[in-house]
Order: C-alpha cells, then sequence, then structure tokens
C-alpha cells in the first residue's frame, strides 16, 4: 500500500475523557500535544566524552482552542453533566483531571477505522482563555499538564459504567501496556484508582481479561480507558448538529455593573489555576498536580467616547457629574465591579434573543490602562483588569446569573 501523503485535519479528532463523561471536543479550531523530556548532561573527571544523561519525568502539555457555543467542552472539564447543567452555573475552580486523546482516521475511502491513536493520562487543567472580539468568532481555549503519554497502534477505547458496584465488564479485551498495566486510566466516581495485580484495597483496581475489579463501590459512573484492537470499522465524524456553528461578536452582550457597554471592540478573559506539580521517590511520573488558588485577569479594548466606563470602573457607576478626575486604579469602589458577558443564539431573529452561555466575574478591579491614537483610525482604550475574587462562574444560558 502507498504511503499516504499527509493526515489532514478532517482525519484527526480530539477525546476528552472528564472527570465524569467521554466527548469528542465539538468545534475543535486547532490543538497540541506535547511532550518535553527533561535531560541532565553528566560528565565525569578523567573523562573527554560526554558520559550520557539523566532524565527526568517528562512534562506533557495539552493546549486546545474551540469555537465557544455551548458550555459542552467546560462541562467535560469540570465533570458537570450537560444536561443537567446546575442553574447556579460553575466556578472555573472545578477545571479538574482529564485524559486526552488523539485519534487518527485511515485514509481509506468508505467506512474508515481508527489508524493509531495517542493518549495522555491524568492531565491537570492550569489555564485557560476566553475570548470575544468585534470581527471574530467567540473562542475558548485551555491548557493541560501531565506527565504520562503514549501513541499507539490501535484504538483508545472508553467504557463509561452506571450501573455495578465493584464489578464491571468492558466491551473489548485491552492491549496490555508496555508499563505492564491492563488500563491507561480507571477514573471511579471523579477519582483516579492504581492498578494492581492482586485483590484490589482502597484507591486500587485489578483488571483480568475483560473483568475489571474496584474496592470502593461505584456511586455515580466508572470510566475505564485502555487500548484495544475492535473489529470493524469504527471511525465516526465529529456531529454536534444541535449546536450553532459560531458566534460572532455582533452577538456578543458585554455588561459591566449591569450597564450595557457601547463600543467595544475586543475582551479578554484569562484563568491561571496555579498548578503545582507533586512528585515522589520511586515514581517515574509525576504523582499529580495540585491546585491552588486561581487568578483572573484580562483586558478590555473599547472606542473612545466619553468618561462613563473610566467612572464606572473608579466610581462603579456611569454618573459623571461631580466627577471632573479619574486615575485608573485608584480607590475602591463599594459594591465592586462586576463583568457579564452573554453569548446570543445567531440564528434567533425574535427578541429578546435566547441565550446560549453566560460568563460571569463578580468583582474585577483595573491594575492598567493604554490610550492608542492612530492617524486615520479610531482613538481606542484598553483597560487591564484583575479578579478581585478570583471567581469565573460559567452558566447555561442565563441561568441565575
Amino acid at each position: 500500500m502507498a504511503k499516504r501523503l499527509a493526515i489532514a485535519s478532517k482525519e484527526m479528532q480530539l477525546g476528552l475523557v472528564g472527570p465524569r463523561d467521554f466527548l469528542k471536543a465539538p468545534k475543535v479550531q486547532r490543538f497540541s500535544l506535547n511532550t518535553d523530556v527533561p535531560v541532565t548532561p553528566v560528565y565525569e573527571m578523567g573523562s573527554a566524552s560526554q558520559a550520557g544523561t539523566a532524565k527526568d519525568a517528562p512534562t506533557v502539555t495539552l493546549t486546545l482552542s474551540a469555537f465557544d457555543v455551548s458550555t459542552r467542552i467546560f462541562a467535560c472539564l469540570t465533570g458537570t453533566n450537560p444536561a443537567a447543567y446546575p442553574a447556579a452555573g460553575v466556578d472555573i475552580i472545578n477545571l479538574g483531571q482529564i485524559d486526552a486523546v488523539v485519534y487518527v482516521r485511515s485514509d481509506l475511502s468508505g467506512s474508515p477505522d481508527y489508524v493509531k491513536s495517542g493518549s495522555a493520562r491524568r492531565m491537570q487543567v492550569r489555564d485557560f482563555t476566553f475570548n470575544y472580539s468585534v470581527g471574530g468568532e467567540a473562542t475558548e481555549d485551555y491548557t493541560a499538564v501531565g506527565s504520562e503519554r503514549r501513541w499507539l497502534a490501535y484504538d483508545v477505547v472508553v467504557d463509561k459504567f452506571t450501573t455495578g458496584t465493584t464489578s464491571f465488564t468492558l466491551t473489548q479485551t485491552p492491549v496490555q501496556l508496555r508499563n505492564g498495566n491492563n488500563a491507561i486510566s480507571v477514573i471511579l466516581d471523579g477519582a483516579y484508582l492504581v492498578e494492581v495485580s492482586t485483590a484490589p484495597a482502597a484507591g486500587q483496581y485489578r483488571l483480568v481479561g475483560t473483568t475489571l475489579t474496584t474496592f470502593e463501590s461505584r456511586t455515580a459512573q466508572c470510566l475505564v480507558v485502555y487500548h484495544a484492537n475492535p473489529a470493524g470499522n469504527n471511525w465516526a465524524d465529529v456531529s454536534n448538529p444541535q449546536d450553532r456553528p459560531a458566534v460572532r461578536g455582533r452577538d456578543v452582550v458585554i455588561q459591566i455593573a449591569a450597564n450595557a457597554i457601547p463600543r467595544v471592540q475586543s475582551v479578554t478573559i484569562n484563568g491561571n489555576l496555579n498548578v503545582a506539580d507533586v512528585r515522589e521517590m520511586s515514581n517515574r511520573s509525576v504523582a499529580g498536580y495540585q491546585r491552588q488558588n486561581p487568578e483572573i485577569t484580562g483586558n478590555i479594548t473599547v472606542l473612545d467616547t466619553d468618561l462613563e466606563l473610566v467612572n464606572l470602573f473608579e466610581y462603579g457607576n456611569t454618573t459623571t457629574s461631580g466627577h471632573v478626575e479619574y486615575a485608573p486604579g485608584d480607590g475602591c469602589t463599594a459594591s465592586g465591579v462586576n463583568l457579564k458577558i452573554q453569548l446570543l443564539d445567531p440564528c434567533d431573529v425574535t427578541l429578546p434573543y435566547d441565550v446560549l452561555k453566560t460568563v460571569v466575574l463578580d468583582g474585577i478591579e483595573i491594575v492598567g490602562e493604554a490610550y492608542t491614537g492612530t492617524v486615520n483610525q479610531n482613538a481606542t482604550v484598553t483597560y487591564n483588569f484583575r479578579s478581585t475574587t478570583g471567581h469565573c462562574v460559567v452558566y447555561s444560558g442565563v441561568g441565575n446569573s
């Protein structure tokens, strides 16, 4: 068989295994899965040559960017049921540990199969960016870090069990991994378990043939990720016909302290969960990643028209009467200033338009300002902000935001 020319984007898929569900990520525009192996050169006295190298645990990094049209990806990453999304919303502090799966389709026509797959295990979401602009599509970007990555000749299969207590039967026969394990990951009620060859104790599982046994009883679900070679052609395109193709700037509503803000050109929200790796002796991989308190920053760029917006940031309202001088960043508003972003349904033509998704920061403050004037262009002001609470809550629709 002739070697294929290349792998087109239509022949790749990104799968996400969250605490609750497996998702073929929709609306993904680009992703990368990178591995960095720290290497220390070793030298010795009396030798003109390098003695060798000493390797440390690798760092695996996943980045993905997708058009923001729903809570589907966010729900997967936070272990939330997208079909019963909480009306109270979900805070970004719930961005948890995931497995990432890369699927590659064969180049045969007709009913194709997977030709290979890649797996990255137990990765912690480290940071995110929500981006909205007047002339572009709303996007959501995430970065996750881990230490275990492998390429596999066959399929990465994900079985989800919502019945059974401590014994489960896989749909396929696992192919044993090079490290001796029979599964890549077993996630029981959101917790990663460790594989053993004897009767499992707390936090462990045993996999013999297609029979999985756990110590703890299943309460909600058990997800099993493993390498297998199922019969038949198993490729299926990513398909979410219920989602809108994209949401452009004309359908993104920006509100600050409940005030609609005119002439907004762009808004960016950046979140950092301050993830620290946890290592231990006798473990060739990172034991895990611990989240600390998150930091939320961002910026908003508007066409300069008046003093109402700077008044809003400094005094908490748009009433400029009595104020004749402004120093962005000075003082503290008594009630704080919140930021709300709503993504409207671009297919709705009747007011009020349906809201697909809402993002709320309950308190922001200005930490920087840039005023720009360019010949033959309109003057702009960019305000850099920081969350005063570290909260960023995502709602499905309006929710109770």
